[in-house]
């Protein structure tokens, strides 16, 4: 018998070594992922080749993986009868990392060929992954092309061994000898655990031999994904998403995608019936991607947006290089290509649903609709479908209803040419906001923004259509020829503009360092003053957000505007060509603060506030009938 070859491996391999031990992988189990993966390759190789060559040394066995536990020796063993490796395929294998046969197999093919052969592993370092757990590795291998079989021996330092085997089948066998921290991976219920996680779905049977020396085959046939749609059942389709999103009820719709052309691939994707408990976190998106039936990663967030965070599914595609670790996928063109098929096929079952079954669609968007909200920062080129989406409370609705930006302009007023609305933090201050009294009076609709994400969805979607979004709480209001036209005011209804200006110049010098200034309101009809931001101010529900999220806001004065024709301007009016001078100022303050609480801004002062009113009310109580 010769004596073992020994051999240096032809890179600084203990720096290797320990680099993909300790950082390459997120966690030590992936190492059976990656020797079944190349046992995978393996009889992939052997296939292909059997096409061309009647000259391979055959076998009576079925082609697979064998995976075989011997607990009191601390050995793994898996086995596979494919392609098999001769002498110097097992120096250049396994005696140089990053040196992968599969990928220069790869190269070696036209590209036709690389279609057919379903083939991973581009780069070789894998198998040295069972390093994380084995204190030794021996590889005994023989050649479907013929010759002796030769055993390959390492401890993971800088050399290994090489010396003649005695295997007669075709094929590679690979014995771990397992460190004593990691004899967990010899548990039958750990291995097949593993196996169901990464490898379900490989081409090949892996099975596993238990203590009786028997053989179970552990993963699946073909996977849902990759069948045709004719072929599966509804139930298969809720028994996948049920795996995937640990979630009990069924989904509210599904989308099965076969797609052809330059990046072909398979895909189920679901849309859940309520909101999973860290919908808020941007850190749950993502899809379960497979690899020619390897499980890559199960948060792929590359595949689907953040908007899109509550979406679940699968991705299977041969077309994606990965990168040594094959846990990080490398940027590329393929991957933007596939989302964007995704997040069309997503909103479009989104369409439909709300087309064909209103009532569950706005369950679905009770729950998610702020979420959606975000592509509209996000995703411009989805601008279109997604303002289809979108759903309002408003002042026809009512609290308990919704409309659409299609059904608000097909109901809109005569003359009517923007889409007009109000931020708030909820519907109930919306609906009560004095800033709503001329539209109301004028038969126009208003839409109720009351989510936070609604002061950037109107500042990212501006216009739909030809119709500009229109605060009614910014700038100036223009109603002239919307909607119906108020009754003509009986003469002195309103003071003159003559007579209020004193009063307005008070107004604009007791609150100096509060408003920008103040003026004639064309908003009011029933309250006595509102406060009104610049066309491109700050609303005070941005503001409040702002504040709320620890973000300093500058001094944005607004404009108070106030009601000509209500009762208490008219005292107003009087008291001021009367001089009672201190009086007045008290009124002023009430008046601004009472404005400050009808839009939900904080009082400076409420004690003051509280003190001011209390006297006003007790004057006013004393005052005879």
């Amino acid at each position: 018998m010769s004596l073992p070859e020994t051999h240096t491996f032809q890179t600084e391999v203990q720096q290797l070594l320990h680099l993909m031990i300790h950082s390459l992988y997120s966690n030590k189990e992936i190492f059976l992922r990656e020797l079944i993966s190349n046992s995978s390759d393996a009889l992939d190789k052997l296939r292909f080749e059997e096409v061309t060559n009647r000259n391979l040394l055959s076998s009576d066995l079925e082609l697979g993986v064998t995976i075989t536990s011997v607990p009191e020796s601390l050995r793994l063993v898996i086995e596979d009868n494919g392609i098999g490796m001769n002498h110097d395929d097992m120096v250049t294998n396994l005696g140089t990392i990053a040196n992968s046969g599969t990928k220069k197999f790869l190269d070696s093919l036209n590209e036709n060929q690389k279609k057919d052969a379903n083939l991973i592993g581009q780069f070789g370092v894998g198998f040295y992954s069972a390093f994380m757990v084995a204190e030794k590795i021996t590889v005994e291998s023989r050649s479907a092309q013929g010759g002796e079989s030769w055993i390959w021996e390492s401890q993971g330092g800088g050399t290994y061994s090489m010396s003649p085997g005695t295997r007669e089948q075709r094929g590679t066998r690979i014995e771990l000898v397992l460190k004593e921290e990691d004899k967990e991976f010899l548990e039958e219920w750990r291995l097949k655990d593993i196996i169901k996680k990464y490898s379900n779905y490989v081409t090949y049977p892996v099975s596993i031999v238990d203590k009786e020396n028997k053989t179970e085959r552990v993963n699946q046939t073909t996977p849902v994904w990759a069948k045709n749609k004719r072929e599966n059942k509804q139930e298969e389709y809720y028994e996948l998403y049920k795996q995937l999103s640990k979630d009990y009820q069924d989904p509210l719709v599904y989308e099965h995608m076969s797609v052809e052309g330059l990046v072909p691939f398979n895909a189920v994707v679901y849309v859940p019936q309520a909101a999973p408990f860290d919908l808020s976190s941007r850190d749950t998106q993502g899809l379960h991607l497979y690899v020619k039936r390897v499980s890559i990663t199960d948060k792929c967030k590359e595949l689907i947006p953040e908007y899109l965070r509550f979406v679940s599914g699968v991705v299977e595609t041969d077309e994606l290089p990965l990168n040594v670790s094959r846990e990080i996928l490398q940027q590329n063109n393929k991957l933007p290509a596939i989302r964007k098929q995704i997040v069309k096929k997503v909103l479009g079952s989104l369409q439909n649903l709300a087309r064909q079954e209103s009532e569950k669609y706005l369950k679905f968007y009770e729950i998610f609709g702020p979420v959606l909200k975000e592509g509209f920062h996000f995703d411009h080129e989805n601008h279109e479908q997604l303002s289809e989406l979108v759903r309002f409370k408003s002042t026809a609705t009512g609290s308990e209803g919704w409309v659409s930006l299609k059904e608000y302009l097909d109901r809109k007023a005569e003359g009517q040419k923007d889409i007009y609305y109000i931020t708030a933090p909820s519907f109930e201050s919306a609906s009560r906001s004095p800033h709503l009294e001329a539209l109301v009076s004028r038969g126009l609709e208003v839409l109720f923004l009351v989510e936070p994400i609604d002061e950037w969805f109107v500042m990212d979607y501006t216009k739909h259509g030809e119709f500009q979004f229109k605060s009614i709480a910014k700038g100036d209001l223009d109603l002239q020829g919307a909607g119906k036209e108020p009754e003509a005011k009986e003469e002195g209804s309103e003071v003159p503009a003559a007579d209020l200006a004193p009063l307005l110049d008070a107004i604009r010098t007791k609150l100096s360092s509060d408003i920008k200034d103040v003026k004639i309101s064309k908003r009011l009809t029933e309250s006595p003053v509102c406060l009104v931001a610049d066309e491109y101010g700050l609303s005070a529900n941005m503001e409040r957000l702002l504040k709320a999220a620890g973000r300093e806001v500058g001094a944005f004065r607004k404009t108070l505007e106030v009601n000509a024709s209500h009762p208490l301007i008219k005292n107003l009016v009087t008291l001021k060509s009367q001089g009672a001078q201190e009086n007045l100022e008290s009124w002023i303050d009430i008046l601004y603060e009472t404005a400050l609480l009808a839009e939900g801004s904080p009082l400076k002062n409420p004690g003051d506030f509280a003190k001011k009113l209390t006297q006003m009310m007790t004057q006013a109580s004393n005052t005879p009938v």
